[in-house]
């Protein structure tokens, strides 16, 4: 059956085609993610936009207000910034007072201040690398503050490119509580973001001395011989800390060693803050704002005592970041809620996020490869549906991996989305491109295989879910439709062939219009004679109804056509329903969409017995079984087709039920009654009625022949009837 294997071959091709390219699709991700990842620079947007997009989308609505902000999605994946953590900043009204650079004599003043307002940690962001040549003396009374205090941490950095450490001056690193880096910016994303920050100084980088990638691990122990409790196991193979990281040890007495356990080379994810806006009141009315995460208290306001109470408490047992904020005066990077943002609020970012154990955690690589298949599936597998379905569910589907990926911040996760939505829109890209191209193909060859013998409707369904379609030997569950125009031939006698043929094609061309209308699907044309039949390509529920309102309605399209006509003609139709074998039938070359089945025999012959009732559309018990709740059907009789030896009871669709003001309402009720008589053998009563009938309807035929045989009955008896009429003629 070449039809068949057409079929299969495309469903096979198609199968195949959804294996290959999800394979195909899943490896060219990974190995665009695994050795360079060019969707990068779009993730870090999303990166962002997770965290800002309350406030964008508040701007865009025209909300305004923090109650606004954090009534937007906000609210569930912000988190408020922890009062404890305070920046001590170097701003301009500090350095107009005392100078830029701020005096190292200053910085003794500001820890014995810090000391007295019971800090607990003081984390320094200043380098002292160039010793104060100016006055020396500067440099002596700060190394002698910090010999004060133990609770102070300052830096040193680290030049990779010679390898080496670089200490700050004399005397810092004996006397400081911990050293630490300042390098925030070791992970610092391509657009000069800092979406992650690393703990510890560990690293690969290119040698030139090695000729090769090399791990270097700057470690505390190689500070030992400038302060002695760097020999402590505690500090042994742990390389330099970040700032945040040293200050979140001293505060919670957390050994490095312990946190260097945890995290070594992996990068911590900031859960930023939201910023607010803090108002600082003075003792003289005047008031102070600034838009940040954390509070900033003024060096100069620490120097002259000028606090409020609010921030000494908030300076009490909490922890001091001392950085420079003034103009130019600080290195500073974008955030996601600001373009410039001083880089010691990142590492006030770090202990808080380490402080409360709410830093982002990456997702497992289980999960991001479960996300990734179901990205890249969903449209290939969805392949046989509509482009408006695949089009719906693709939208449904990056929302909600956008919704999956905002809302992961609540619980501390930080799941990716752009790799997933641009997965998701290749996959979807290419089933758009083989559905207009390839499919556009199949669409075309099913209309033009089905449309010569199916309703534009069916066809459209068809070609718009070609899945729908099943061919080949297939038993289903049908109803046969047969027409015969009667008479036919004699009238062909009195016409000339072009006459005949214009006047037959019109005929069969009302018909079939009717056949269509109710979703039929037109078998073949044998002379004067259609064959229809429904349910089959498509499932229909009440295929026997639709089959008897076509009847119907071809026996009143008939009578429109003999209206003023010359040649008056009638139609007769037999219609049965049962499993039949529906399939395309024939050779390898030539075939043709048809039914076969002893049932489709008995509607041939049914169409042929209306010949013995007079009547017009003859249907078994078992269409009228189904057909019965919606049409008005008499009974005709029962009988045995030739070629049949269990006789069937046979009816005659008159109307619909719904046609309350039909003229043959009349006629069914009065023949109603009068073949009850009759099969009571009250033939008498039985001629009363059919000649009630007869007399406003003389051509009713099934009328007329129960009166003739009743009449019959009443003149020679009735015994050999035994209520099957045998039928010896097709």
């Amino acid at each position: 059956m070449e039809l068949k294997n057409k079929l299969s071959k495309r469903a096979d091709i198609k199968i195949a085609t959804k294996f290959g390219l999800s394979i195909t699709f899943l490896f060219v991700i990974f190995i665009l993610t695994g050795i360079y990842n060019p969707f990068s620079a779009i993730e870090n947007k999303w990166h962002d936009f997770k965290f800002s997009g309350a406030g964008i989308i508040s701007s865009y609505f025209k909300i305004s207000g923090e109650a606004d902000y954090d009534s937007l999605y906000s609210k569930y994946i912000h988190k408020k910034a922890d009062e404890k953590i305070t920046i001590v900043a170097i701003d301009e009204e500090t350095t107009k007072t005392y100078g830029w650079p701020f005096k190292r004599r200053h910085y003794a003043k500001l820890f014995e201040k810090l000391q007295k307002l019971d800090v607990k940690v003081i984390g320094v962001d200043i380098l002292f690398f160039d010793p104060d040549r100016d006055n020396p003396e500067n440099d002596r009374v700060l190394i002698s503050s910090l010999k004060k205090y133990d609770n102070i941490v300052n830096l040193l950095t680290i030049e990779k490119q010679h390898e080496s450490i670089d200490l700050p001056i004399k005397g810092i690193v004996e006397n400081s509580r911990l050293m630490a880096q300042p390098h925030s910016d070791l992970v610092m994303s391509g657009d000069g973001h800092i979406r992650y920050m690393r703990l510890f100084y560990e690293m690969l980088f290119y040698s030139e001395k090695e000729q090769d990638f090399k791990e270097f691990k700057f470690l505390l122990s190689n500070l030992a011989k400038y302060n002695k409790r760097y020999k402590n196991d505690e500090y042994k193979d742990v390389p330099i800390p970040l700032l945040a990281t040293a200050v979140y040890s001293l505060y919670k007495d957390v050994p490095l060693k312990k946190i260097y356990e945890r995290w070594q080379n992996d990068n911590l994810i900031l859960n930023y803050r939201l910023p607010k806006l803090w108002v600082k009141k003075y003792k003289y009315g005047a008031q102070k704002t600034t838009y940040s995460t954390y509070r900033y208290i003024s060096i100069k306001d620490i120097m002259e005592d000028n606090l409020s109470e609010e921030e000494k408490s908030a300076l009490k047992d909490g922890v001091a970041l001392i950085g420079a904020t003034a103009t130019a005066a600080y290195d500073h990077f974008p955030s996601p809620y600001m373009t410039l943002t001083p880089g010691i609020e990142f590492h006030a970012t770090v202990i808080d996020n380490l402080l409360h154990d709410d830093y982002l955690r990456p997702v497992s690589f289980l999960l991001k490869l479960i996300i990734l298949i179901i990205a890249i599936w969903l449209p290939i597998f969805s392949i046989n549906r509509s482009t408006i379905k695949i089009t719906i569910m693709s939208l449904v589907l990056s929302l909600f991996m956008a919704f999956l990926s905002v809302y992961s911040i609540k619980y501390c996760y930080d799941i990716e989305f752009a790799i997933y939505f641009i997965a998701l829109f290749l996959s979807y890209a290419y089933v758009m491109a083989y559905k207009s191209i390839v499919e556009g193909k199949e669409k075309r060859w099913i209309k033009n295989t089905f449309s010569q013998y199916l309703s534009p409707k069916v066809v459209n369904i068809l070609t718009n879910d070609p899945s729908k379609l099943t061919l080949g030997g297939e038993k289903r569950d049908m109803t046969v439709f047969f027409l015969d125009v009667a008479g036919f031939t004699s009238m062909s006698e009195k016409m000339t062939p072009e006459e005949l043929t214009k006047l037959l094609n019109k005929y069969l061309s009302e018909l079939t219009d009717i056949i269509l209308k109710y979703d039929g699907v037109v078998d073949k044309y044998i002379g004067d004679c259609i064959m229809a039949f429904w349910n089959a390509p498509l499932d229909q529920q009440e295929h026997r109804t639709l089959a008897c309102y076509a009847a119907i309605d071809c026996i009143e399209k008939i009578k429109e056509l003999n209206i003023g006509s010359e040649n008056k003609t009638s139609v007769r139709i037999g219609l049965n329903s049962g499993n039949m074998i529906v399939g395309n039938m024939g050779s390898t070359m030539r075939f043709s969409y048809t039914v076969l089945g002893d049932n489709v025999n008995l509607a041939s012959r049914l169409e042929g017995a209306n010949k013995f009732f007079h009547s017009k559309i003859m249907i078994s018990e078992d269409v009228h079984n189904e057909a019965k709740n919606k049409i008005a059907a008499r009974f005709l009789g029962k009988i045995r087709v030739v070629g049949k030896a269990i006789p069937v009871n046979v009816y005659e669709p008159l109307y619909r039920i719904d046609d309350k003001d039909n003229p043959l309402k009349i006629i069914f009720d009065k023949y109603q009654k009068g073949i009850e008589h009759f099969y009571k053998k009250e033939y008498e009563k039985a001629i009363s009625r059919f000649s009630e009938i007869l007399a406003s309807n003389p051509e009713d035929g099934p009328s007329s022949f129960y009166k003739e045989l009743s009449e019959n009955y009443v003149k020679n008896g009735d015994k050999d009837f035994d209520g099957v009429f045998n039928l010896t003629s097709k």
